[in-house]
C-alpha cells in the first residue's frame, strides 16, 4: 500500500512538473485598451475584436496559455489606465478576484489600444487649431507614462497599437493630427524598445461602413489581427 502511495504521489509530481514546463512555453495574453480593444463595431454593438483573432490564432496553432481581457472598457481614458496600475487596481470577475499588476507582471504578450474614444471626444468638442495640439500633447505624453510604468512592471513582449483615421479624407488637418500621434507613438515605442503596429494606412473606407461612426467592422479588427501577427513572426 506504502509503495502504491509513493508511485502515486511520484505520478502526480511528474505531471506537475510536465504541466508547468509546457505551460511556460505558452503565452498568456494580455490585451488592455478601450471600445477599440473590445471590438465594438461601427453600429455599437460588440463582434470580433483584434484580440479575439489573435487569442483564436495563438490556440490553433498551440500557443496560448491564459488570457487576460479583464482591463478592458468603454471610454477607457490613458490617465485613467495610468492611475489604475499606480494604485494596482482590483476587480471581481465571476467571483475570482484579479488585481492589474500581477496580471501585468504574468503576461507574455501585451497590446495596448487605448485612446481612440478619448482622442475622438477631444476632436469632436474643439475646433481642429493650435490649441486641440496642446490636449494631444498631454495625451501623449501620459501614454509615454502608461509604457514606462507597464514596462517597469512586465518583461514581455509589449504591443502598442496605433490610430487609424477614421474621417479619411473629408478632413485634410485631421489626417495631419492623425498622423502627428502615430509619429510620436512610434517615437515612444522606440524609446522603451516595444513593438509598434501602425495601422494608420492599413484601414480604408472598406472598414467603416458606418460614417457616422468611428468604429470598425469585423474583417477591420481582422486586417489588424493580421499585422499583429505579422509583427510576431509566430
Amino acid at each position: 500500500m506504502r509503495k502504491i502511495i509513493i508511485i502515486f504521489s511520484v505520478i502526480i509530481t511528474l505531471t506537475f512538473i510536465i504541466y508547468k514546463a509546457n505551460a511556460n512555453n505558452l503565452i498568456d495574453y494580455m490585451s488592455i485598451g478601450d471600445s477599440f480593444d473590445l471590438g465594438i463595431n461601427s453600429y455599437g454593438n460588440n463582434t470580433y475584436s483584434y484580440r479575439d483573432y489573435l487569442k483564436n490564432y495563438l490556440n490553433n496553432n498551440n500557443l496560448l496559455h491564459n488570457t487576460s481581457f479583464y482591463y478592458s472598457k468603454t471610454n477607457y481614458k490613458i490617465e485613467e489606465l495610468l492611475n489604475d496600475i499606480k494604485i494596482n487596481k482590483e476587480i471581481i470577475y465571476n467571483d475570482k478576484t484579479y488585481n492589474i499588476k500581477k496580471e501585468l507582471r504574468e503576461a507574455d504578450l501585451i497590446t495596448i489600444a487605448i485612446g481612440l474614444d478619448e482622442l475622438i471626444s477631444i476632436i469632436e468638442t474643439d475646433n481642429i487649431t493650435s490649441d486641440i495640439y496642446i490636449k494631444v500633447d498631454k495625451f501623449i505624453k501620459n501614454m509615454e507614462e502608461l509604457v514606462n510604468n507597464i514596462q517597469k512592471i512586465s518583461s514581455s513582449n509589449i504591443i502598442l497599437i496605433g490610430y487609424y483615421n477614421p474621417y479619411l479624407n473629408r478632413n485634410k488637418d485631421l489626417g495631419r493630427l492623425f498622423a502627428y500621434i502615430n509619429d510620436k507613438y512610434r517615437k515612444i515605442a522606440k524609446t522603451y524598445k516595444i513593438t509598434y503596429v501602425d495601422i494608420y494606412n492599413t484601414i480604408t473606407s472598406d472598414y467603416l461602413p458606418n460614417s457616422k461612426d468611428y468604429h470598425l467592422n469585423s474583417k477591420g479588427y481582422l486586417k489588424i489581427a493580421s499585422k499583429i501577427i505579422e509583427e510576431l513572426k509566430l
